[in-house]
């Protein structure tokens, strides 16, 4: 199935720069994972922290002159980080510019009772902001130098994982 999801993220990426198939005048060069950069190292060089995103990226596009991206894991992904549960499906989309990502879809976050979409993040000096739309919160960018595992955030050392009541011993 991995495979599978794998060689349509190529063939999509293939079909989408190739000049022929492509109904866009966007150049083959535009649409990129060049270089070997990596989703995080893309990340970095539009003024973000690598922590943004999950581990596990598989792979990217990015159309350099519009800002449009995609990146891709192998399945969804969710996670909690202090009060905060985090979920990132399979595929997140967006724009990205210096210091700002919009129009995001794929990353939602709990908060209390509610699921809300991530729809922008920002960054200012050392102040990343997310928005909700309706609200949003601000954050130091040294919270994000790291990145969050699937499943277990930033607490995946912890051997001993406690599920429901436990009684002293």
């Amino acid at each position: 199935m991995c495979s599978i999801k794998l060689m349509l993220i190529l063939l999509i990426s293939l079909t989408l720069s190739s000049p022929s198939l492509s109904s866009s005048s966007t150049s083959s060069h535009a649409l990129i994972q060049q270089n070997n950069l990596s989703a995080y190292d893309l990340l970095m060089e539009y003024g973000f922290p690598m922590g943004l995103l999950p581990k596990g990226a598989i792979g990217y596009t990015l159309n350099r002159e519009t800002g449009q991206f995609s990146v891709f894991f192998e399945k969804s992904c969710s996670f909690t980080i202090e009060s905060y549960t985090l979920s990132y499906k399979s595929t997140i989309s967006g724009v990205i510019s210096e210091n700002k990502l919009y129009k995001l879809k794929g990353i939602s976050v709990k908060i209390v009772i509610l699921w809300l979409s991530i729809v922008e993040v920002s960054r200012s000096g050392d102040d990343i902001d997310f928005s909700v739309g309706i609200t949003s919160a601000s954050f130091g960018a040294e919270n994000f130098l790291e990145c969050p595992q699937c499943g277990c955030g930033f607490d995946c050392d912890n051997d001993l994982r406690l599920n429901g009541d436990v009684s002293s011993i």
